[in-house]
């Protein structure tokens, strides 16, 4: 059983918050007048320059904003499974989540980004953490760590770095974009999960499941809704057999994320497929889907 100082009276993991930091004038100023107008610059500029994603980007954004939008009238906030006490309840059961639990000092492994932009440096220390590493030891979490490929090449560089020269952590990565298809997916998260040396990172377009939550018709706001996409730790799965008392829509299970962003409060669960739309969301940066992340300890 689970310390019950670890748990909130909802049957969230308490996790320290990170430090609140003053919006400052410089900062409305970027956001709201040259990031209107920097980033369809430099859209521009990848239109003009290659012609394969002049092609496909009126295409992909209208997909998009059509994702985005569909979302925006029925958020997984608004659903009885988003944040459930009981769900939660069956998730800190499971080894996949227990993971992330320390119960020798009742402290948790998971910890919120420290800033905007930091979800994948955030989503790296959870990671590295599940497996015994020590947080004083790592590197403080940055920017840098937005694309899926160099983030598997960084997590598997720092274990090497900062685990004990007599007890390395070797690990192995493979990453799953979301143009395979939702069986795949779906067989793919669950054999990742059930396996006690694998944890699973997701890289996904998280306004794909709660929709546009600031007014989309102001051009800053559009731009990050459509564009940014986040990185967090999945921590497990609850089977559609394990739930009690609920219409629930035959192979789609709950994905439980830990959000890093600590405004979602924590851990969510998210219908498998909704969340596999989520990933498969094409990156209007780079014009690829999105992926999950499976991180392996190959040394026992």
């Amino acid at each position: 059983r689970i310390p019950a100082r670890m748990m909130d009276e909802k049957g969230q993991l308490i996790v320290a918050l990170p430090p609140s930091r003053p919006v400052t004038i410089g900062q409305i100023l970027f956001f709201y007048g040259i990031v209107p107008l920097m980033i369809p610059a430099i859209l521009a500029f990848k239109c003009f320059t290659n012609k394969s994603f002049l092609i496909s980007f009126p295409n992909t954004s209208k997909s998009v904003y059509s994702i985005v939008n569909a979302a925006t009238i029925c958020p997984i906030s608004r659903e009885w499974y988003f944040q459930d006490p009981t769900l939660l309840q069956k998730l800190w059961q499971k080894p996949s989540a227990r993971a992330y639990l320390d119960e020798a000092t009742q402290q948790p492994r998971l910890e919120y980004q420290m800033r905007e932009g930091f979800c994948g440096s955030a989503t790296q220390r959870c990671i590295l953490r599940s497996f015994g590493l020590c947080p004083d030891t790592l590197p403080s979490q940055n920017q840098r760590e937005s694309n899926p490929i160099p983030w598997c090449e960084h997590i598997s560089q720092i274990a090497k770095e900062h685990s004990a020269s007599d007890n390395e952590l070797d690990l192995s990565t493979r990453i799953l974009r979301g143009d395979v298809g939702y069986d795949e997916f779906l067989s793919s998260l669950r054999e990742g999960l059930a396996n006690d040396n694998v944890r699973i990172a997701c890289n996904y377009l998280r306004t794909a499941l709660t929709g546009f939550e600031k007014i989309r018709y102001i051009p800053t706001n559009m731009i990050f809704a459509m564009l940014a996409g986040h990185f967090s730790p999945i921590l497990g799965i609850i089977e559609n057999h394990d739930i009690d008392g609920r219409m629930v829509e035959s192979d789609n299970p709950f994905v439980a994320i830990f959000d890093t962003n600590h405004k979602y409060n924590g851990t969510y669960f998210v219908p498998a497929r909704r969340l596999y739309k989520a990933v498969k969301a094409v990156d209007l940066w780079n014009n690829n889907h999105r992926a999950i992340v499976f991180v392996e300890k190959t040394n026992s």
